[in-house]
């Protein structure tokens, strides 16, 4: 690890994105810790074996065999699977705490909350080559000063223990944007892609490009339900239909993939598997129906879809 980090062949973004897994990881390792101390919830056992596990993955994954990192993940998907991760009884701040707090802070408390998306944008407009997922970094560190700030009540312990009520709120819905975003690489290396082709040309008319375009946009939005990431969809979809009944009939691939992922992003509006878009927030926010978000979202995406297939229809057309 100490050589990693010395290394003068790493860059010095590299590094920091290290850091930051490193931190994780050792806060998913305390949560894990105290959820076995604490014992306030009868999975108390798997619960902290799930988040003690994840947080080895997470911060030393740069650096465990694959073998060592297949089994951990093996071990943090057992209690997930057996639905054993359970929130803790971990409390809120009473109303009287929260109002005062508010009153103190008032519209502020969204100022770290938008530090991710700025700091984002500003590495990738002023330090080329650095990652964007340092503007995670970044904004948290810049938000736990400024609250510190505006409330010297903040102490380290509260943001351990706020942020662990957080993850814990989340349960193991926390890693399936992890998993999912390996699909993609997974199913390329497959051969999915292919065995789209295949069946996509027994079913779609040859020299159709309109009929290639409703399958493709369609097939995204479908395909990304299933995945849960768009990401993950294009790679497969383009692939397997975007290219032999879109691009090769002649379509701009610029517009036409551009316009898939937007298709793809209306099947994230409609899945449960994008966890951290559609249910996350729910749980956060203690809805009492955890697909409320998705139901709400429903014909928003059905229209969005419909007009993106219109688009590509025109661009195609003219």
């Amino acid at each position: 690890m100490l050589a990693y980090f010395t290394s003068a062949d790493i860059t010095l973004s590299a590094k920091l994105v290290q850091i930051m897994y490193l931190l994780s990881g050792f806060f998913c390792m305390y949560c894990g810790v105290r959820a076995i101390q604490k014992k306030d919830n009868k999975y108390y056992l798997p619960t902290g074996i799930f988040w003690f596990a994840l947080g080895i993955v997470v911060a030393f994954g740069q650096w465990l065999s694959q073998l060592a990192s297949g089994i951990i993940v093996a071990i943090v998907c057992i209690p997930a699977a057996l639905n054993m991760v359970k929130r803790g009884n971990l409390q809120t701040a009473p109303k009287e705490e929260q109002q005062r707090n508010f009153k103190k802070i008032g519209m502020k408390i969204f100022i770290p909350a938008f530090g991710a998306g700025f700091f984002s944008i500003m590495i990738s407009v002023f330090l080329k080559g650095w990652s964007s997922l340092l503007g995670s970094l970044f904004a948290t560190i810049v938000g736990v000063i400024l609250l510190v700030l505006w409330n010297k009540e903040n102490k380290p312990m509260t943001f351990l223990e706020e942020g662990r009520r957080f993850l814990d709120m989340a349960s193991s819905v926390f890693i399936m944007p992890l998993l999912l975003s390996c699909l993609g690489a997974v199913f390329t290396r497959a051969g999915v892609g292919d065995a789209f082709a295949t069946i996509f040309g027994k079913i779609i008319p040859q020299n159709n490009v309109y009929i290639g375009i409703v399958a493709y946009a369609v097939g995204m939005a479908l395909f990304t339900i299933i995945m849960g990431n768009a990401f993950a969809a294009i790679t497969v979809m383009t692939v397997g239909v975007g290219v032999p009944f879109v691009m090769n009939m002649g379509a701009d691939p610029l517009y036409m993939i551009t316009l898939a992922m937007t298709c793809g992003y209306c099947g994230t509006l409609l899945t449960p598997m994008a966890a951290n878009f559609n249910i996350v927030p729910g749980v956060y926010l203690e809805v009492k129906d955890k697909y409320s978000i998705i139901k709400m979202q429903a014909i928003p995406a059905v229209l969005m879809l419909i007009f993106q297939i219109l688009y590509m229809f025109v661009v195609v057309t003219f």
